[in-house]
This record gives structure tokens, C-alpha cells and sequence, in this order.
């Protein structure tokens, strides 16, 4: 096994595509978008979301195989873009509990911390999802607030916010 992560372009849109679309449909609950919406999504879709500078899309291979993907963006309710926000974290069932989450945070955090306006970080979680707080707050990530939510899959949950101020 030899895991790696590396981030990905335009050209890969098939497998962002790919690993998507299979995160969707194992752990629904956990997304804010859901199968039905983005399987319709088209090429050109994919592509636009793979260009951006205020955006980085990662995947995590064992060796060749994709086992995972996590997004860094500019959060776009912030005029200023200086906060950036973690989404779309998803690993493969048979590679969780293997500590790749800090592979995912590292990969993020460095994205953030070389983008010529981020200051900050958010992330948030469903409150049942524990092993996100864990990783959050073992990257430093400060507890700021949480809010009732109803999620995708139509539940109502609690959200928990966190932030991580970047050393500018």
C-alpha cells in the first residue's frame, strides 16, 4: 500500500467525477449536495469546478486507485477572501481509521496558507460526526460556534463550527 495525495486539475474531472459521485452515494448524510443532483451535472461542470485559483480539489491514491477527495475554497460570504473553508472529505470505507485524515488537513491547510489573501480557515461538521471533531481539533482548529440545521437528508442537527487563524 503505498498512499499518496496530490491535487487535481481540469483534465481530471472524470475522476472527480468518479469519486464524487461514490462518496454521494456511501455516506450521504454527510455532504451538502446529494447523488440525484450532481450525477446530472455535465462535463463543463466538472471541468469549472477543477479551475478556479480560489479552489483546490485533492485526491488520495493507493498507488493508482483513488480512495478519497477533500476541497480547500475561498469562502465566497467573505468580500474580503480571506477565509477559506474545508469541504467534501470523503475516504473510502476500507481506508478510514488509518490516520490518512492528516494527509487531507496537511494538503488543505498548506493550500490555504499559499494563497496570496487567506487568513483563515473554517469547517464544520454534523455534531453525530465525531471523528471530523477529532481531526479538527488535532490541526488546531478552535471550537466557534453551533446552530441547529436541517442537512440533505432532511434531519435536523445540530452544526459545529470551527476556525483556524493562519500565521500571516
Amino acid at each position: 500500500m503505498s498512499i499518496s495525495i496530490r491535487q487535481i486539475g481540469e483534465n481530471d474531472w472524470r475522476l472527480l467525477r468518479q469519486v464524487r459521485l461514490e462518496a454521494l452515494q456511501t455516506d450521504p448524510s454527510v455532504f451538502g449536495s446529494n447523488y440525484e443532483f450532481e450525477s446530472k451535472l455535465t462535463e463543463e461542470d466538472w471541468r469549472i469546478s477543477l479551475q478556479s485559483e480560489d479552489s483546490g480539489i485533492f485526491m488520495l491514491f493507493d498507488d493508482e486507485t483513488p480512495i478519497g477527495m477533500t476541497g480547500v475554497s475561498v469562502f465566497r460570504d467573505d468580500p474580503t477572501h480571506r477565509t477559506a473553508i474545508f469541504w467534501g472529505s470523503w475516504l473510502a470505507p476500507a481506508f478510514r481509521r488509518q490516520g490518512l485524515s492528516d494527509l487531507i488537513y496537511k494538503s488543505r491547510i498548506e493550500w490555504a496558507k499559499t494563497h496570496p489573501s487567506v487568513e483563515r480557515i473554517i469547517v464544520s461538521h454534523r455534531a453525530s460526526n465525531v471523528a471530523s471533531k477529532y481531526a479538527n481539533q488535532k490541526h488546531g482548529f478552535v471550537f466557534t460556534r453551533t446552530h441547529e440545521k436541517i442537512w440533505t437528508d432532511g434531519k435536523t442537527e445540530d452544526e459545529v463550527c470551527y476556525e483556524l487563524k493562519l500565521n500571516v
